[in-house]
């Protein structure tokens, strides 16, 4: 029976991982109940080269050292948390490369054009991250951000993470 690699299975990674976090959270007697998505969502980026067992193993030693009831991003070793944030930056380029070299001949793009979508993706990526760790409130975000909030809203609209009646008149 040939069974995949983890990295090839990504959607059997957040189950694994939340039977992992119960498993280890009871046999250790840490009070770990849960682990975020955003910690999931790490986790699915990385490639997994020890493939299950490791996963294991890094969920085993996160819970160790975890002190709240919920795994976070920032508990994850770093390691982890680095090889997955390149490999969602590769995994960006190759689908603009894709997109871009789709029944384009060689010359017909600028390259203006695909820094100009890259950056677009950065944006959309940067400002959905900072919204979700603050809950949506667009004032907070703006603060993470270290731009104005007028300056959000509309980068919002034309990245299209918000809804145009919504946008500061």
């Amino acid at each position: 029976i040939h069974i995949p690699p983890l990295r090839e299975r990504p959607e059997d990674i957040a189950p694994l991982a939340r039977h992992f976090v119960e498993k280890y959270g009871k046999k250790l007697g840490r009070g770990v109940e849960a682990i975020s998505d955003e910690a999931i969502a790490i986790l699915e980026g990385y490639p997994w080269p020890g493939n299950i067992r490791e996963l294991e193993n890094v969920i085993e030693r996160t819970v160790l050292f975890t002190d709240g009831p919920v795994i976070g991003p920032g508990d994850l070793p770093e390691p982890v948390r680095r090889r997955s944030e390149s490999g969602a930056r590769r995994t960006g380029l190759v689908r603009l490369t894709e997109a871009f070299g789709q029944g384009a001949e060689l010359g017909e793009i600028s390259m203006k054009d695909i820094v100009k979508q890259a950056n677009q993706e950065l944006e959309r990526d940067l400002i959905a991250r900072a919204l979700q760790a603050t809950g949506g409130n667009v004032t907070q975000a703006a603060r993470r951000l270290k731009i104005s909030r007028k300056s959000l809203q509309l980068k919002m609209k034309d990245l299209g993470l918000r809804s145009s009646e919504d946008a500061p008149k």
